[in-house]
């Protein structure tokens, strides 16, 4: 069967507002859809929650949905439109004032979204507006504003982003807004939630306290773009759910070069603890516009993906842009690409080598060879809670992986796991019957033909997690009778069940 492996995870805003254009993001590739909490009101989200819903269910394929916190931006105040530009025109060498007090921007004076960035801010640090497209350094400081210099240009404008890259900020890392986000992404069940501006490991603690203390089985992705979190990295990802390579503010607050060699080390550690890894911001930027992207941006995703990346990430390319049905083919059709060349040098042992030392991780490496050695076209496997899923989808098989479970939130989460393709079953009386009803499906849904050998992998007491130990080789078309009989026919070299 053809299948992308790698997930595409969708930004969701005003250009994919319907549930038509929302079905036809899902055909093309989609598997996870973004909220960005950092814009729109909780109404507005409910509405697009609801079409995304509607559409994942015409689609009868699990879709999951990712709630984005803003966490503490820092944001210019309202900028009044100077000239007809949209905002307020600066040059090199300019002065602007940022004052404590709010105040409508005009004649290079401006406020903040945070009450006390003058106190934090001092003489000779770099203030960052718009993800560094505007720059400046403070160059005096009063009780009540900043003066600070030009030194890149352009327009200011309301409620953009401002990044401090020399300033050590004091803020809480989950806000009163974020906290409502929170609540609101637990009551209407999705799937899960990325941390904005992760700095230490305590940060998602106490966010997974909380979810805890809601009864909410919601996963937590951290968002990785400050420097802080690099010291930390390797407790930040034994805290969290998966990691998101958020390279806007991690260009902006460190050496724009060295992002992506941060890309690689954070990919390769979450391979490494069996969690999965998105990489985001700008992947395709150019098709916000534009109908095709540039060579660099393809050749951007296609890298992602060699580094073992389990999902790419779509922000206004699919939020605002243009062509966001284009957009997703494009990235589709890369992923689809590289897979090819990947799959085409499969390494002659598995790629991985976990941290984890588990029955899931252990198996799923003999499974992997099983796989070259019987020159098998799918592997199927029992995961209830999801868990098996996950290690399974780090070992990278040459074949995709159809995870079996009755929890419908399981499979949800599974949607963002590489190489995974999640399918509702309810548990099976036993092992013949999970074998006559998998053998069912594959030919119905055209994941198998008849005569493709499929490997099943499943545990004695199906639908409880932690119980897999043993793996079927079936041939799709077969019944059970006839694999046991013909087990038995071969003698005791003949293949059925270890």
């Amino acid at each position: 069967m053809q299948m992308i492996r790698t997930k595409i995870v969708a930004t969701m805003g005003p250009a994919v507002g319907n549930v038509e254009m929302l079905y036809g993001l899902f055909q093309a590739g989609v598997d996870v859809c973004r909220l960005n909490f950092s814009h729109g009101k909780l109404d507005d989200h409910l509405l697009m929650l609801r079409q995304i819903r509607e559409a994942a269910a015409r689609w009868d394929q699990p879709i999951a949905i990712l709630g984005d916190l803003g966490g503490p931006k820092i944001r210019l105040g309202k900028v009044a439109d100077e000239k007809g530009t949209g905002g307020m025109p600066i040059n090199v060498g300019d002065e602007l004032f940022i004052q404590r007090e709010q105040t409508l921007g005009a004649n290079r004076r401006v406020s903040t979204t945070l009450s006390h960035f003058v106190d934090d801010v001092n003489v000779g640090d770099r203030v960052l507006i718009e993800d560094g497209m505007l720059r400046f350094v403070c160059t005096a400081k009063t009780f009540s504003e900043l003066r600070c210099t030009c030194t890149v240009g352009g327009v200011l404008k309301s409620s953009k982003g401002i990044n401090l890259p020399n300033t050590v900020v004091n803020v809480p890392s989950i806000t009163d807004r974020d906290w409502e986000c929170v609540d609101w992404a637990i009551e209407n069940d999705l799937d899960y939630l990325a941390l904005s501006f992760v700095r230490k490991a305590e940060d998602l603690q106490l966010l997974r306290q909380h979810l805890i203390n809601k009864a909410s089985d919601i996963h937590l992705i951290a968002k990785i773009e400050k420097p802080e979190a690099l010291k930390q990295i390797d407790a930040i990802i034994d805290a969290c759910d998966g990691l998101m390579v958020a390279r806007g503010d991690l260009g902006v607050e460190m050496d724009l070069a060295q992002v992506p060699i941060i890309q690689k080390d954070l990919v390769s550690r979450c391979q490494t603890a069996g969690k999965p890894a998105i990489v985001a911001t700008q992947m395709l930027q150019s098709m916000i516009e534009q109908a095709s992207p540039t060579r660099a941006e393809v050749s951007d995703v296609a890298n992602a993906i060699f580094d073992g990346a389990d999902a790419v990430m779509l922000s206004g390319e699919t939020s605002v842009g243009k062509f966001p049905l284009g957009v997703v083919h494009t990235m589709a059709h890369v992923a689809e690409i590289t897979e090819e060349y990947i799959c085409s040098h499969t390494p002659k042992e598995p790629p991985l080598k976990l941290k984890t030392m588990s029955l899931s991780s252990a198996l799923a490496k003999g499974v992997w060879q099983m796989t070259q050695d019987l020159k098998v076209t799918l592997v199927v496997i029992w995961s209830q809670n999801g868990a098996t899923a996950r290690i399974f989808s780090k070992m990278r098989f040459p074949v995709p992986v159809l995870a079996l479970s009755s929890d419908h939130r399981a499979l949800r989460r599974m949607a963002l796991h590489y190489g995974v393709l999640p399918l509702e079953m309810a548990p099976p009386r036993g092992m013949a019957d999970l074998v006559e009803l998998v053998d069912r499906a594959l030919r119905e849904k055209d994941y198998a033909s008849v005569g493709n050998r499929v490997l099943i992998v499943a545990g004695s007491s199906l639908g409880t997690p932690g119980t897999m130990n043993g793996v079927v080789i079936h041939t799709v078309g077969e019944t059970w009778k006839e694999a046991t009989e013909s087990a038995a026919a071969a003698g005791p070299d003949g293949l059925q069940l270890s």
